[in-house]
């Protein structure tokens, strides 16, 4: 054996050692949390987020109802990550990051316009404290690039904050209310929070957080989830050409094109496109498995009744024509989940 053999093999006992002490380390936070769901099942529970969960959704084309035969067809996914840091029995710090991506395809279109996909990082935090007599707090800041880091302004960054007090009212029954932000792009959006989360009996539990979504499921030998849900979502994305101050309408033009009615030698800053809006409200049924202790995989299909984008100005205001509802569609989205115990 030589020596560089005789010190491989020696590095190789010292490599797993530190592994394995990373492992542990990293194994006493979450079990730091999950004796702490075991102590407060009902009011911590609620207030933590999944850790792991990996989505994707699907919807076939639909006719966009124009004079042309123009479909679009929109799919999205999602992967979110949180990690939960306890900073003691009753305290919890959750960082999290998370990716959304819609993907917009047109058909017939020309090739360089057929296909779109826009991007939506995110960084969040969340602060959860559990207070006395089954109370608790929960704050929560995120902020979320529109459309990737091609274009990184503060106007363009979306952004929510959420204040959350929540009471466990029994083993059975959660209440919160608070409020919830929303901003970018120059708009600030306040709105009221409720979230509800009832379980009857062992098998069924009832939660609904307003304005986002509400649900119903059935949860059969503790393996199979079978239920209903109703939600809302909305997402914003920067929409700009690297060369869009060039272009008319953002910008003046040398000459008039006579042929199209506009007057292209007079820049239209209100018809100058700087970001989009997509907003989804849809209802459906699900079913999920146990994979594992605490993994499941589901499926949400069913009907997406309200469909609208907007494509608007700097401003904030609609440009012409910019005003989208598109048809109802059906949809289905699969997702895998790392779910705490409780939850």
């Amino acid at each position: 054996m030589t020596h560089t053999d005789l010190r491989a093999a020696a590095c190789t006992p010292s490599f797993d050692r530190r592994t394995a002490r990373g492992v542990v380390r990293l194994s006493i936070p979450v079990a730091i949390v999950w004796l702490v769901l075991a102590a407060n099942p009902r009011t911590a529970a609620a207030q933590l987020p999944s850790l792991v969960e990996l989505s994707a959704q699907y919807a076939p084309p639909a006719d966009l109802g124009s004079g042309q035969p123009t479909q679009v067809q929109i799919s999205s996914a999602q992967l979110t990550l949180n990690v939960p840091i306890p900073l003691s029995r009753s305290r919890f710090l959750i960082p999290g990051i998370a990716d959304h991506v819609d993907t917009v395809s047109y058909a017939p279109m020309p090739t360089d316009t057929a296909r779109r996909t826009f991007h939506a990082p995110e960084l969040s935090a969340l602060f959860v404290q559990l207070l006395p007599h089954r109370w608790s707090l929960s704050v929560r800041a995120a902020g979320s690039l529109t459309g990737g880091f091609e274009t990184v302004e503060p106007r363009t960054i979306r952004y929510t904050g959420l204040a959350l007090v929540s009471r466990s009212a029994s083993d059975r029954l959660n209440i919160g209310g608070g409020a919830l932000v929303t901003g970018g792009f120059g708009k600030i959006l306040p709105l009221p929070a409720v979230s509800v989360r009832w379980k009857p009996i062992d098998e069924v539990q009832i939660e609904m957080f307003v304005p986002a979504f509400a649900s119903a499921r059935y949860t059969a030998w503790n393996r199979i989830e079978l239920g209903a849900r109703v939600e809302v979502t909305g997402s914003a994305y920067t929409i700009r050409d690297d060369d869009t101050t060039a272009r008319w309408p953002c910008k003046a033009q040398p000459t008039d094109d006579l042929t199209t009615s506009p007057n292209e030698s007079m820049a239209n800053p209100g018809a100058c496109i700087d970001h989009a809006t997509y907003t989804v409200g849809s209802a459906g049924l699900f079913t999920g498995v146990r994979l594992t202790s605490t993994i499941w995989l589901t499926a949400f299909g069913g009907f997406s009744f309200y469909r609208h984008a907007e494509t608007l100005n700097r401003d904030g205001d609609v440009v012409p024509g910019g005003r989208q509802d598109l048809p109802r569609a059906l949809f289905v989205r699969t997702s895998l989940t790392w779910r705490l115990p409780g939850s």
